[in-house]
């Protein structure tokens, strides 16, 4: 079971549509009685990584998130819902009303938990520490509800990447600065997901987010709501209907690495509906580029092989959250639109990532414009 996938077909977020498709994706597995008892505290974890409406598609549906509050309390449960934003979130507040899922949460007496207030634990792994929100850990289950998009620096976020949203406020742009490599990120990121252990895995795949992606993609329909036990299975099954091997995506070979769950499409066990998914658009990806250079080679090309961030003046407000997120200190608030130090930036991609108006685009080198070419005819 462990190994087994559920898929259902849903082409729309009518909230009966969603609740038949996850009753359906839940029942496949066995239903939420062999999950949970009844009285238990069950976390929902959402993708709330901006406060910006459902119709971006930047953040699980609120029609989703309903349909498994209701399935819960049907099972005699208690749901609750947490989640911490991409970057300091002084008004969390403001991210659950725009997003939608405040007001889910209110219909259904649900009680929603700041993870900043919470307090957190302090757990070790791969010799490193972290914290982790208290909530996560002290539920009977928690369930981890991502939403189907892409990433510039991971490539493709999911079970795995959504972890990383039980890690508190500031600290995450923290990690970001201690781990600016992708693959060091991607360690970072799989170390959480670890840590945190999801017990059920329903994913929002309904409508998902491709091409710069997590937040300036654009939303593409995917019709399907999928459930699951292991987060690197889900992943791995994603990325294979989105027509990308598995093992390209960081945190799937790093999880398969570390023991974590299937990544053997001949080994995962699918029930239902998978649809048919062409010429799904990815991120562009820097570290796919370099993999293809010998290492003395790419030593010397790396000065003239860049990718970095640049401001849309035509998009800035100048609302800051840019400056706020970067892990560096590598931005600040110009005269006209906030400036880059790029000595000092990372490419971690934050600033894209927190911008609400999509007003961060990537600049490219001319050597990176044709690396990434030749990578592309390799896929």
């Amino acid at each position: 079971m462990n190994n087994t996938i559920s898929v259902s077909q849903c082409l729309t977020y009518d909230l009966e549509t969603v609740r038949k498709a996850v009753n359906n994706s839940i029942d496949a597995l066995g239903g939420l009685d062999s999950f949970l008892d009844k009285g238990d505290m069950v976390l929902l974890k959402p993708n709330l990584l901006q406060a910006r409406p459902p119709e971006d598609m930047v953040t699980t549906h609120p029609q989703v998130l309903e349909a498994i509050i209701m399935a819960v309390k049907e099972s005699g449960a208690l749901p609750v819902v947490g989640d911490s934003p991409g970057g300091p979130a002084g008004n969390l507040q403001r991210y659950w009303k725009v997003s939608g899922m405040g007001a889910i949460c209110r219909r259904h007496d649900v009680k929603i938990l700041n993870f900043e207030k919470e307090g957190s634990y302090q757990k070790h792994r791969n010799n490193r520490d972290y914290y982790i929100a208290k909530p996560a850990l002290d539920c009977d289950l928690l369930i981890n509800i991502p939403k189907i998009k892409t990433h510039g620096l991971t490539t493709f976020t999911g079970a795995i990447k959504n972890m990383y949203g039980v890690v508190p406020g500031s600290t995450k742009v923290e990690y970001h600065k201690k781990a600016p490599k992708p693959s060091d990120f991607a360690r970072l990121v799989v170390d959480i997901y670890a840590l945190a252990w999801p017990g059920l895995h329903i994913v929002d795949g309904v409508v998902g987010m491709e091409g710069s992606g997590p937040s300036a993609g654009d939303p593409r329909d995917l019709g399907m709501i999928l459930a699951g036990v292991d987060g690197v299975a889900m992943d791995s099954l994603i990325c294979h209907i989105l027509g990308r091997e598995p093992l390209k995506i960081p945190t799937t070979r790093i999880a398969k690495e570390q023991g974590l769950g299937e990544t053997d499409i001949t080994k995962i066990t699918v029930l239902g509906h998978i649809p048919e998914i062409k010429n799904f658009k990815w991120p562009p990806n820097l570290s796919q580029v370099l993999d293809l250079i010998p290492g003395n080679m790419a030593t010397g090309l790396m000065k003239y092989l860049w990718i970095r961030p640049v401001i849309d003046p035509d998009r800035c407000n100048k609302c800051g959250k840019c400056v706020e997120s970067c892990p560096t200190e590598a931005m600040r608030c110009g005269v006209y639109i906030p400036e880059f130090d790029y000595e000092e930036c990372i490419n971690c991609l934050c600033c894209m990532e927190m911008c609400p108006r999509k007003a961060v685009t990537l600049e490219k080198s001319l050597i990176y414009r044709l690396g990434s070419k030749f990578s592309k005819s390799l896929d």
